[in-house]
């Protein structure tokens, strides 16, 4: 078993995987909004390069607000044809993801850039959804809760912490589980690049200090300060950053 995070429509990356018989497990985010090191993505390809530009800054300073203001801006003219457009964008994305994995075995939740209703829409035979599921695989219970955690930005697949926190509980006692968002551990949400304090789930830190799971696998957090991080009796891994490095993490390397 593979565990991959924030594909963000990382074609090459999904070719470099290895060819293997067993779930490729996806932590969520497989479409690209906006790459933050080039800027490419669905906004620069429907509002251009200056406007992304512009969003890249806001959103490195953490100027929600203004970013926020840009954003809607961009929809006062033509609202319903630039929706479309973003729509189109946001199927293509997800169909040629899909298309490139389709020789894999894929279970897949969903992250804070994501469409439960796309995916579920363009997701093919060979992909299992398994958000809010316990399966086992090698006699281990691998509980998934996918979800963004709830930022400024309000983007399409965060979640209330309230939500995530019943999602959680619902799934009880699991050998890994399995999350976009890591658990709210300073560490964990640092990213060094901005230098900023990105997402986490404050519910998450509190199931994994109740339950002690073997292992709590995530991504989100793109150049953490942690890449690993115990937590009590628990190892918390980020898988990496899966666009820009194709990073994958292998079950039997825990094991």
């Amino acid at each position: 078993m593979l565990f991959i995070s924030d594909v963000h429509h990382g074609l090459a990356s999904i070719n470099n995987l290895p060819k293997v018989n067993e779930p490729v497990v996806i932590l969520g985010d497989l479409i690209n909004w906006i790459d933050y090191r080039t800027g490419e993505g669905i906004a620069q390809d429907v509002f251009g390069k200056e406007i992304v530009t512009k969003l890249v800054q806001l959103r490195k300073d953490h100027n929600f607000k203004d970013r926020k203001k840009l954003w809607s801006s961009m929809f006062e003219k033509d609202s319903e044809i630039v929706q479309q457009k973003l729509e189109l964008a946001i199927f293509k994305q997800y169909k040629e993801v899909f298309e490139a994995l389709k020789n894999y075995e894929v279970w897949i939740i969903p992250g804070n850039v994501d469409s439960e209703e796309i995916i579920k829409e363009t997701m093919k035979s060979n992909v299992s959804y398994v958000d809010g599921e316990v399966l086992e695989y090698k006699k281990l219970k691998i509980g998934f809760a996918g979800g963004g955690v709830p930022t400024p930005i309000n983007a399409r697949g965060e979640i209330s912490e309230q939500s995530f926190s019943l999602k959680l509980n619902n799934l009880g006692q699991v050998d890994i589980i399995c999350t976009h968002a890591p658990p709210l551990i300073s560490e964990l949400i640092t990213d060094v690049i901005t230098n900023k304090k990105e997402q986490g789930w404050e519910s998450l830190a509190e199931y994994i200090s109740r339950t002690s799971p073997k292992y709590s696998i995530f991504g989100d957090v793109h150049q953490p300060q942690a890449s690993r991080w115990k937590l009590g009796h628990t190892e918390c891994i980020n898988v990496g950053y899966f666009r820009a490095n194709s990073n994958y993490l292998e079950l039997s390397s825990l094991l």
